[in-house]
């Protein structure tokens, strides 16, 4: 046997083996949950089983697979099977409802669904009556009128999704939601209805024009006297900058007169003190001028004294042209011209 041959077997064996797995095993898909009946061992499985594969062996497993996803009971005209849900109100008329129920089983509570109503949908019947007779008893508890009142009707649903919800509890089933999607009368009864409806709605609508109109005059009035209170509040204020105006020309004024005062003290300080300086001065110089005098006549009273005058004399005095003798007097003879000079 060659290696072609034992790699064929192989594979042929674990395709065997796949096929004999797959026979013995059943696949719950998403969105199902799977309940199981061990027939020859302990019954009736207490649990539930999710979404994969589980072992399906024969006459030993029976399963039963439930939808656990949210399951929707619909009566309306649209639904010739089901149709919509007709309910007598409190005072004798009868309303036509389409109704949306949604609802869906209990987590891990599939098996006991199983095992109180059977397979398949056999417990949706239940579901179905418990939910057509709470909306009944709690619609049916409803004047005409009240029907057309959104708000009358949204506290009613709630009473009812309370109510229905405790008894699917009881069912192994969660209440999702109700929903009311229209509603009918009888066409006389509808116009009725509809006209006192109306009727009521234009009084309330009167009186909350009237309302609105008290409104207005009130608004119309704070404005007149919010308008009143800012030609006031602007009054005074021009008064307030007017004063405040007034306040800063004379503070400007004043500090204009002091600083004119302060120059003038300072100029007059100023003037007095050139004048002192230049009287100093004066005096210094008449001292100076004195003082160089008697200096003067000290210097002139020492010996040779006389020739100094005698050669400023002769540099200050301009006699033109002169002839002197030579026989009188020697003229390289500084000395003895000086003193003539000085005689």
């Amino acid at each position: 046997m060659n290696k072609l041959d034992l790699v064929s077997i192989a594979v042929l064996g674990i395709a065997g083996l796949g096929l004999a797995f797959r026979s013995l095993t059943i696949k719950i898909r998403p969105g199902e949950t799977g309940v199981l009946n061990a027939m020859w061992t302990q019954g009736l499985v207490h649990r539930d089983f999710g979404p994969g594969y589980h072992w399906d062996i024969g006459p030993m497993h029976r399963w039963e697979r439930f939808d656990t996803t949210v399951q929707t009971l619909n009566m309306s005209t649209g639904d010739k099977r089901e149709g919509p849900l007709e309910v007598k109100s409190s005072d004798g008329a009868t309303v036509t409802l389409d109704v949306t129920v949604k609802y869906r089983i209990k987590p891990g509570r599939a098996w006991h669904v199983f095992q109180v109503n059977g397979p398949g949908d056999a417990y949706k019947l239940k579901v179905r009556n418990e939910a057509r007779n709470v909306l009944r008893t709690e619609l049916g508890g409803l004047r005409t009128e009240e029907f057309y009142d959104p708000r009358v009707r949204q506290s009613r649903a709630e009473q009812m999704e309370r109510a229905l919800s405790e008894r699917l509890a009881l069912l192994d089933v969660d209440l999702i939601k109700i929903l009311i999607r229209d509603l009918k009368f009888d066409a006389a009864f509808e116009a009725r209805i509809r006209d006192k409806t109306l009727a009521q709605q234009d009084v309330e609508l009167n009186q909350a024009k009237t309302e609105t109109a008290k409104e207005r005059g009130k608004t119309n009035e704070i404005i007149a006297q919010t308008r009143a209170k800012v030609v006031v509040i602007d009054q005074e204020k021009e008064k307030a900058l007017a004063a405040m105006r007034a306040a800063n020309d004379k503070a400007i004024a004043q500090l204009r007169a002091d600083a004119r005062k302060k120059e003038l003290e300072i100029k007059s300080a100023a003037d007095l003190y050139a004048a002192q300086m230049r009287a100093q001065g004066e005096l210094e110089l008449r001292r100076a001028e004195a003082e160089g005098e008697r200096l003067r006549r000290e210097a002139l009273a020492v010996p040779g004294a006389d020739v100094y005058v005698g050669l400023e004399l002769a540099r200050s005095l301009k006699l033109g042209e002169l002839a002197v003798s030579t026989q009188v007097f020697d003229p390289l003879d500084i000395e003895a011209v000086v003193r003539r000079l000085v005689q």
